[in-house]
């Protein structure tokens, strides 16, 4: 349809008046006129408030909901509200969401069939930020709903960080149908789980390895500490890393601040790592790290067993001797510099610099990063090789399906920390195998707002990557809110709290969809006017912030690059635990 033909149709129904109308209106104007009031975000309430969202979503296969941070009450509630009008009313049969594939995949039983406990289902899913009171009320939801008979709606998961419970069911199904084969696959298993831990966006990283000696540590609780400062590190964070193996190479305790390192600029923090060390710690590994680019510098470190300081010569934790005394260091790209006068006491600190090259795998501890890329494409390749024996042996279609899925989940695990593909690009792909064993399925994705996102990035996100699949076949949700609550881990370490900010500043995307006055609404960017078209501020928070930041993690975005359509919350709250917990 021309454009001028398309406005006059406009006016005449009503949407607007007169073109100078459409130019002149403020940005928070436009806004009111067309936005699409809802009611509440509980679900339950009826959809005589959501019947507009059935043309804005209109033939999609894909709805990817965001969320503009992990942990706020709203959010959560208008995505189950979402899920209920989608599968009620517009035929969608698949509800993904971005956590560990398997892991996920097995709260698929319960919301089919009702089998297992949901709230221990969902705590196995060891994402915190999904283990909460209202996805347990959606998940229980979905199971009435398909016991209702009144449709069919599956749970599953896109993500592949760890490949603790995909490995275990390569190594269950090789052990049944090719038995030759199982102690290679039990061997690329073992390696995995030693092998560096997920970081950032799927990129090589910069490491300080050391060895800790098990006797000092077995059997107690260690405290790692250690000030960071940054500048301008992004695509990852700068952290401490700690990492306890056992028998067989098991991982027992590892924790590397992936969620509470610094970003971006910032001055000396203490940071901490606090884990327990196993009776049967075969092993211990530790140190610094530092995914993604730009400089970070790190000064007095310290360990405390059971609560009193360690000392050992062999290490120089404030690095005052000018060298890296009991730590090596690894990562392609990256510049490794005890440096003065940069200190947070005395007068050196460790320096880390540059950015990893591409190409390049980083090195760790364990056994190199490409070497398990190498074990695991081999598995994957023996497997799809292998489904005619597999079948003769008594394997169902759908049992040698999930068993290469599962390979590839630990495949592309291993490739995110060789660096050689982001956490996002394998995400998109496990969307696009989910929706391939059903051509028929309609699904609706769960995920951050930086992950559904089609544009507006410095690097593909897993909706710029499903884009280029599935074109307009998918509608993105972003979401955004003006003030309120929501938890998340504090920036400079410790539990979970709930944290509150004041409205958006002035200016910014968030406040102006504010300034509409309407306090809960969805709106389509499609036709959005020119100002939504240029950057302005809108809050990306994800799992860790910084207390006493009223204003951090704004990022600033043009939204119709970004997302289709918006969810916008006036004012939140913070989601609540799992009560099963």
């Amino acid at each position: 349809m021309r454009p001028v033909v398309a406005l006059a149709l406009l006016i005449v129904c009503g949407v607007v008046s007169t073109p100078s109308a459409v130019q002149d209106a403020s940005p928070a104007d436009w806004t009111k006129a067309h936005a699409i009031p809802l009611k509440t975000p509980v679900a339950g309430s009826g959809f005589e408030d959501m019947r507009p969202l059935e043309r804005l979503v209109g033939g999609a296969r894909i709805v990817s909901l965001g969320e503009a941070t992990h942990g706020t009450r709203e959010f959560f509630q208008l995505k189950h509200r979402m899920l209920e009008f989608l599968a009620s009313e517009m035929g969608f049969t698949i509800f993904s969401i971005e956590a560990n594939m398997p892991e996920a995949y097995q709260l698929n039983d319960y919301v089919l069939n009702g089998t297992g406990d949901p709230a221990e289902l969902l705590r196995g899913m060891f994402f915190w930020t999904w283990d909460t009171e209202e996805v347990l009320a959606m998940i229980k939801w979905m199971r009435a709903f398909n016991a209702s008979g009144r449709g069919r709606v599956q749970f599953t998961g896109f993500d592949m960080q760890t490949p603790t419970v995909a490995g275990r069911i390569v190594n269950d199904f090789v052990a049944k149908y090719d038995a030759d084969f199982a102690e290679s696959v039990q061997l690329a298993t073992k390696a995995i789980n030693v092998a560096p831990q997920p970081t950032a966006s799927g990129s090589a990283f910069a490491l300080a390895a050391g060895s800790f000696p098990v006797a000092a540590a077995a059997g107690k609780r260690i405290r790692f500490s250690g000030y960071i400062k940054t500048d301008a590190v992004a695509d990852g964070y700068a952290g401490l890393w700690w990492r306890v193996n056992g028998p067989d190479g098991k991982v027992l305790a590892f924790d590397n601040l992936q969620a509470r390192g610094p970003r971006g600029t910032s001055d000396w923090t203490r940071y901490e790592i606090d884990l327990p060390v196993a009776a049967e710690a075969t092993n211990i590994t530790f140190g610094l790290l530092m995914p993604g680019r730009g400089t970070a510098w790190f000064d007095d470190l310290a360990i405390d067993i059971d609560g009193q300081p360690y000392a050992n010569p062999i290490y120089d934790f404030g690095f005052e001797s000018g060298s890296l005394r009991g730590l090596s260091t690894n990562g392609a790209g990256y510049e490794f510099s005890v440096v003065t006068p940069v200190a947070r006491t005395g007068t050196h600190s460790l320096r880390i610099t540059g950015a990893p090259l591409a190409s390049t795998p980083a090195v760790s501890s364990g056994p190199p990063a490409t070497a398990v890329v190498t074990s695991w494409t081999d598995v994957v390749s023996r497997l799809e090789a292998g489904q005619a024996k597999y079948r003769t042996s008594g394997a169902a279609d759908a049992q040698i399906a999930w068993a290469i899925q599962n390979a590839r989940v630990a495949l592309q695990c291993a490739q995110m920390r060789a660096g050689q593909a982001s956490r996002d690009h394998s995400m998109a792909v496990n969307v696009k195998w989910i929706l391939d064993q059903d051509p028929k399925a309609k699904i609706v994705l769960w995920a951050h707002n930086g992950h559904v996102a089609s544009g507006g990035f410095d690097y593909e996100t897993m909706g710029a990557a499903l884009r280029k699949m599935y074109g307009q076949q998918m509608v993105i949700f972003g979401f955004a809110f003006s003030e309120g609550s929501f938890q998340a881990i504090p920036q400079a370490g410790g539990r979970l709290m709930t944290f509150t900010v004041p409205p958006a500043p002035a200016g910014s995307l968030d406040a102006t969809l504010a300034a509409a006055g309407v306090p809960l609404f969805a709106l389509d960017l499609r036709q959005a006017p020119p100002w939504f078209r240029e950057p302005h501020g809108t809050r990306m928070i994800g799992a860790v912030y910084p207390e006493g930041q009223p204003f951090a993690f704004m990022m600033d975005l043009r939204a119709p690059s970004a997302y289709d359509a918006m969810l916008f919350v006036q004012k939140t709250t913070a989601a609540v635990k799992n009560p099963g917990r």
